[in-house]
């Protein structure tokens, strides 16, 4: 299933994603707890994130709500996921409305995240949009990703561990990739300022 998903024009996602949203009523997820725990324990109160298949946001709601005041970025290919997102009354957060394969920002972030999305993108144009992620990341940035089923998603983090050596698994479902050689302070458990519950 991951191959056909990725393999899909992203005129042909993006129609699927608007009639999920708008048509089949997608619910409102809540953002993965064992994400949460991995960011409240990590994340600096002052930081930038990028989500990368953001929704309609549960992920920022999470994070205002553990007391996080950085900056926000939420991509997304669905207008309609995007302009219920765009309802959150947030001053530091901003929105897009773009597919994977066309996603370019000139601002660098401290994490990038990407929960359940990554198999979005074609197993081929991996080393690629990888290389292009790591690029926005800052110096000591990291980018973040969740997969549930590690089974039917392994060959995505094969592909990854064979482009970026150092992606370390850092929960049961989430894996992290440094930018640097050194490992980020998100990867080495860095204090925070972020609120637990």
């Amino acid at each position: 299933m991951s191959g056909l998903r990725a393999s899909l024009p992203p005129v042909v996602k993006k129609y699927g994603w608007e009639l999920k949203y708008g048509l089949f009523g997608y619910p409102h997820f809540v953002a993965p707890e064992d994400l949460l725990q991995f960011l409240s324990a990590r994340l600096p109160a002052i930081s930038s994130v990028l989500d990368l298949g953001c929704g309609r946001g549960s992920l920022l709601l999470a994070l205002r709500s553990a007391e996080w005041a950085g900056n926000y970025c939420g991509v997304d290919i669905s207008k309609r996921a995007i302009d219920d997102a765009r309802g959150i009354p947030d001053q530091r957060s901003s929105w897009v409305v773009s597919d994977f394969e066309s996603f370019r920002s000139s601002f660098h972030w401290d994490l990038i995240i990407m929960v359940e999305s990554l198999y979005y993108v074609k197993l081929g144009e991996l080393p690629s949009f990888l290389g292009r992620m790591m690029a926005m990341l800052n110096e000591n940035g990291c980018l973040l990703f969740r997969l549930h089923e590690f089974e039917k998603h392994r060959v995505y983090i094969e592909a990854a561990m064979r482009v970026h050596p150092n992606l370390d698994r850092v929960g049961q479902n989430l894996y992290c990739i440094p930018n640097s050689a050194l490992q980020s302070g998100l990867q080495k458990g860095k204090p925070s300022n972020l609120a637990t519950d």
